[in-house]
């Protein structure tokens, strides 16, 4: 056993729309885990089972949950009440960058480009949407991960229609202008960004289908891109990163659009750990495979 990291609880499953991907993340870090033979204890976390990480008396907590409860702030705020180490961004970070509308006016705020958005009212107005956003434009929750509830309206009679779907999942709601160009990511592992990856969904966007079902989609890496655009995309992570207080680790979601200028969508604090995964798939193109990738995420839990 190694004894760097003492006990380390690996919490994974959750209570979010992103459960059944932290159980699968959640196994594949397990595995790697006990590969390097870390003492570590598993708990799929819920709303009712909170203190058992008390009770498991952990020296770390290995984080992998996803969405609402994990990636936002919550359980970040729990281990801190308990003075317990855990990998990833702190409380403050989690709670900026899960939330878009926040996170898109820091950007702003800091001269870092990421597309015009509208929150969206119970009495929005469908002609000044198009007027300040143009068609096609982005719906999409505020606050939910993995691409759960986006869906790009190309004529002005699809808004309401896709406002009320999304108001079905949460009542927090943006409408954004729609960037037309190619998907990129670029994955931040302690301080360095990893090479870029760019993205072929077989849909209109890189959505919940596109990212953990299909087989269709291509994930080119190397990007193909010019050393500089490469570099500037990863200079734009870490700037962003830094910049919204995140720590760690983490994968920033970037559009190209047709004249080659960079608009950053959104941070991911907690990236999927998957097959289907990107931050693995980028750290693996810089010489670092999937049992490395997963301590040097656990060492985030030193910061």
């Amino acid at each position: 056993m190694s004894n760097k990291y003492g006990k380390v609880l690996l919490l994974m499953g959750g209570w979010s729309r992103e459960r059944e991907i932290s159980l699968i993340s959640g196994k594949s870090v397990l595995n790697s885990l006990k590969k390097s033979n870390i003492d570590v204890e598993v708990l799929d976390l819920s709303r009712n089972n909170l203190d058992e990480i008390n009770n498991y008396k952990p020296d770390r907590v290995f984080n992998i949950l996803h969405g609402t409860g994990g990636e936002d702030g919550f359980i970040q705020e729990y281990l801190e009440s308990l003075s317990v180490p855990y990998t990833g961004s702190d409380s403050l970070s989690s709670k900026i960058c899960m939330d878009k509308r926040t996170t898109k006016d820091i950007l702003k705020k800091n001269n870092l480009p990421t597309p015009k958005y509208i929150n969206i009212e119970k009495n929005f107005d469908v002609d000044l949407l198009c007027e300040n956003l143009g068609l096609p434009l982005v719906i999409k929750p505020s606050s939910e991960g993995s691409s759960i509830g986006v869906y790009i309206a190309e004529e002005k009679g699809e808004i309401e229609l896709y406002i009320k779907e999304v108001w079905k999942i949460t009542p927090n709601v943006i409408a954004e202008k729609y960037v037309e160009g190619l998907e990129y990511t670029v994955g931040i592992l302690n301080n360095r960004a990893l090479p870029v990856i760019k993205l072929i969904p077989p849909g209109k966007f890189y959505d919940f289908n596109a990212k953990y079902k299909s087989s269709e989609t291509q994930y080119i890496c190397p990007s193909g891109l010019s050393n500089d655009l490469e570099l500037k995309l990863q200079e734009h992570a870490k700037k962003c990163f830094k910049i919204l207080g995140a720590k760690g680790w983490g994968r920033l979601d970037i559009m190209l659009d047709k004249e080659n200028n960079p608009w950053i969508i959104e941070l991911n604090t907690i990236p999927g750990m998957t097959n289907h995964s990107l931050v693995p798939m980028a750290a693996k193109q810089a010489g670092i495979d999937f049992d490395s990738l997963v301590l040097e995420v656990l060492d985030t839990s030193f910061e």
